[in-house]
């Protein structure tokens, strides 16, 4: 392997939170970066490169790229690959010029909503916070969802306060017992020598209800990607949007693309029919014949950074022919259609 490529993955990798120095995932990273490279795809790298050093989350964005683009060379090592083609005034991510085709692939990485958001920059503050607490535990914190980012200051003085007394059975609340923002207990490590305070996990407090939001989140993602396609969907063009997945459900995105879920009941509670309402996506003037289909991309392996993709598409029902071609490109493993009910 070359030097350049391991330098290059070392790069990418060394500011990630919580990668603690991962050799195993740098070296599956420049095996990745050496691939891309074989292939002309080096310009993938280089725009990783550039954004690890900038948010830690924005580069996730550029990992998933990374990721996408190998899992495809090593799905078809016999195709050609373009990356951002300048040709384009807007470029898709991914051109796949075939021998009578062009598949054209716009990639996108569901982030969080707003709310999973500030609680994301809350928990990196709380982890940079505990790695200045000199004390080899873990520490693992329910919060509550009134729980904000004026909080994190007292929270870790009261953790301050008590770790060093702290029975590992005894759980805290802060700032009190009978309305509690956050509720937290440390444990000490079996095997791991820890240099400072981890934390080891959270959760939320209470049920927090989402209803929509996950739906509201998908279809602003998809309506971000469709632009990159200035022409239809037909037999020479084939248009499709990917997105890393992991945080949600196949539910969530069926029914954003083919639409909500409609359940008639009969007097008795009886289940009578299950229709769609047509407010999916692909309903709408701007998807219906532009967009061939959504490929939901999920890790094997959903703790590392540098893995490949199991894949679903959800198929626009106007395109249901084209299943064959896209499956010979992308390594799909399940369809949905929009009569199925996931």
């Amino acid at each position: 392997m070359s030097v350049s490529f391991q330098k290059m993955a070392e790069q990418a990798l060394e500011h990630r939170i919580g990668f603690d120095n991962n050799k195993e995932e740098i070296q599956l990273l420049a095996k990745q970066m050496e691939l891309l490279n074989q292939y002309g795809m080096n310009k993938v790298s280089e725009v990783l490169l550039q954004n690890a050093q900038g948010s830690k989350r924005k580069v996730s964005d550029f990992i998933a790229e990374h990721n996408f683009a190998a899992d495809l060379i090593s799905y078809n090592p016999e195709g050609i690959y373009q990356y951002e083609p300048p040709e384009y005034n807007r470029p898709p991510d991914f051109v796949l010029p075939r021998d009578n085709k062009t598949f054209y692939l716009q990639m996108k990485r569901l982030n969080m909503d707003s709310f999973d958001n500030r609680r994301y920059k809350i928990l990196q503050n709380i982890r940079e916070q505990l790695s200045l607490v000199p004390i080899g535990k873990f520490i693992s914190i329910y919060f509550a969802e009134n729980f904000g980012s004026q909080d994190v200051v007292p929270l870790i003085d009261l953790i301050k306060l008590v770790v060093q007394k702290s029975d590992n059975i005894v759980e805290y609340s802060y700032p009190n017992e009978l309305e509690p923002k956050a509720i937290f207990f440390f444990s000490a490590p079996n095997n791991k020598i820890l240099t400072h305070l981890k934390l080891a996990s959270t959760s939320d407090m209470n049920f927090r209800d989402i209803t929509g939001d996950a739906e509201e989140q998908i279809r602003s993602s998809l309506d971000k990607a469709i632009g990159a396609f200035t022409w239809n969907n037909d037999v020479q063009h084939i248009n499709l949007i990917v997105m890393e997945s992991d945080l949600y459900d196949d539910i969530d995105i069926s029914q954003s693309v083919f639409g909500e879920e409609i359940y008639i009941m009969g007097r008795t509670g009886s289940l009578l029919n299950r229709l769609r309402d047509i407010n999916g996506v692909f309903n709408q003037n701007q998807y219906r014949n532009k967009l061939c289909g959504v490929i939901a991309l999920r890790r094997t392996n959903p703790d590392a950074y540098i893995c490949g993709y199991k894949k679903t598409l959800f198929i626009n029902p106007n395109f249901e022919g084209y299943l064959y071609d896209i499956n010979k490109e992308i390594e799909i493993n399940y369809v949905i259609r929009a009569t199925d009910y996931p």
